[in-house]
């Protein structure tokens, strides 16, 4: 029987493993075997993989050994997983995406960073109590989505990679979900990439093992005050979405809608503004966000542009939904997004939104059309933005069109007109 560790706050499962395993003083490895979640894959039974998925959540023949073994209650191990987080994070969510099998959740969702985990260094130090001082600080599970990008108790960007090697800390072989397992030599809080050497084999290779507490958060020194205050309002507004006890329903392009249903809203309006910039460009918050998202869109510009070349559509239109991977971008487009969804009404929201979805339509029909009727998002949303241009010609009222719906499949969710 294993002794026990307790969870810590939104902690990761990842990131327990690692603290418990290091408790014990033995490898991930033996630990992710001993509690049924390795996956074997060597003749001689070594375990070099854990699955992806279990970030999302354990199958019941995995959840009740994995609980007895860390003598865990069943809500300790849900507060380790991801799926608890779908019913505030609609990219979680199975009712708003095509499959609800957990592996299919995980895999090609770009929403949830699987291998492309960020950290606070401040945070991985740990609160100064006897067993993070020991183990480490939390990897929390609010670190694992995109629209976590800034640390607001320590003022800081979060990081995706090591300082040292430049590898993403956690990303290892065969899409699992932490790197060498078989290592025992390797704290909690240290890099688990492995470098590039000569070495074949990569099993004998050095880990990287930089000291990430060691690291410095993203450069905010040289920023506006108005430029640092934009990114802490916008993260605490988003985090404050996500705690349990945040509001049920929040306001988009003047209508309520399920908070989980306001992200996929998000998404759909980040992918609009990063296919049409610079078209949105005088609404940046600041000079130096709009810079950010100058360089953020450019790339992604380029890329669309390869893959429309070779053909690729839906790769293609990968290029502008893909949310961004630069904290000061992400920041900077989700700031922008929210402030557009939410406007005081449809109208309102339409005069901001319609010209996207014009360029958008100019650039490229199929893609503009994927993005704009985007499965998940609101119905006011969709509506706003497929029914722009008809709605200038006519002078019909978007109030209009979606109170009679146009025909626009019902998601099975309450949108209810915002009081003024």
């Amino acid at each position: 029987m294993l002794r026990s560790l307790d969870p810590l706050p939104d902690e990761a499962l990842s990131g327990y493993l690692l603290r418990l395993s290091h408790r014990l003083r033995i490898t991930p490895a033996t630990l992710v075997k001993r509690t049924g979640l390795g996956i074997d894959t060597t003749a001689d039974s070594k375990v070099y993989r854990i699955s992806m998925h279990y970030l999302f959540a354990l199958e019941p023949e995995c959840e009740e050994p994995f609980a007895r073994a860390t003598r865990l209650s069943p809500a300790e191990v849900q507060g380790l997983l991801l799926a608890p987080l779908g019913r505030r994070y609609g990219p979680l969510n199975p009712r708003f995406l095509k499959s609800a099998e957990p592996s299919r959740v995980i895999r090609n969702n770009s929403w949830v960073l699987s291998e492309k985990v960020r950290y606070c260094p401040q945070c991985l130090a740990g609160d100064g109590s006897e067993i993070e001082a020991l183990h480490g600080g939390a990897w929390r599970r609010l670190w694992r989505l995109p629209v976590t990008f800034a640390c607001v108790r320590h003022r800081q960007l979060l990081r995706d990679r090591c300082p040292d090697c430049g590898g993403l800390v956690h990303a290892g072989d065969a899409k699992s979900m932490l790197a060498r397992l078989n290592d025992d030599a390797l704290h909690p809080t240290q890099c688990r990439s492995t470098p590039s050497s000569t070495a074949k084999d990569r099993s004998v290779r050095p880990a990287c093992g930089a000291d990430l507490t060691a690291a410095e958060g993203g450069e905010l020194r040289s920023l506006s005050p108005q430029t640092r205050r934009t990114i802490y309002t916008t993260q605490e507004r988003l985090t404050s979405l996500l705690a349990d006890d945040g509001p049920e329903q929040i306001g988009s392009v003047g209508w309520a809608v399920p908070v989980a249903q306001y992200f996929m809203d998000l998404k759909a309006v980040t992918s609009l503004i990063f296919m049409t910039w610079p078209e949105a460009r005088p609404h940046a918050a600041t000079p130096t966000l709009a810079q950010a998202l100058d360089a953020e869109a450019q790339r992604r510009h380029e890329d669309f542009a390869q893959q429309r070349a070779a053909g690729k559509r839906g790769p293609a239109a990968r290029a502008y939904v893909v949310p961004s991977a630069d904290p000061l971008a992400a920041a900077a487009v989700f700031e922008m997004a929210d402030r557009f969804l939410r406007s005081s009404d449809e109208n309102a929201a339409s005069a901001l939104l319609g010209p996207l979805a014009e360029e958008a339509r100019y650039a490229h029909q199929p893609v503009s059309y994927t993005i704009r009727r985007a499965q998940g998002t609101s119905i006011p949303l969709q509506i706003v933005l497929l029914t722009h241009r008809r709605n200038a010609r006519s002078g019909e009222n978007v109030t209009t069109l979606i109170e009679r719906n146009e025909g626009l499949a019902r998601w099975p969710t309450s949108q209810n007109r915002l009081a003024k």
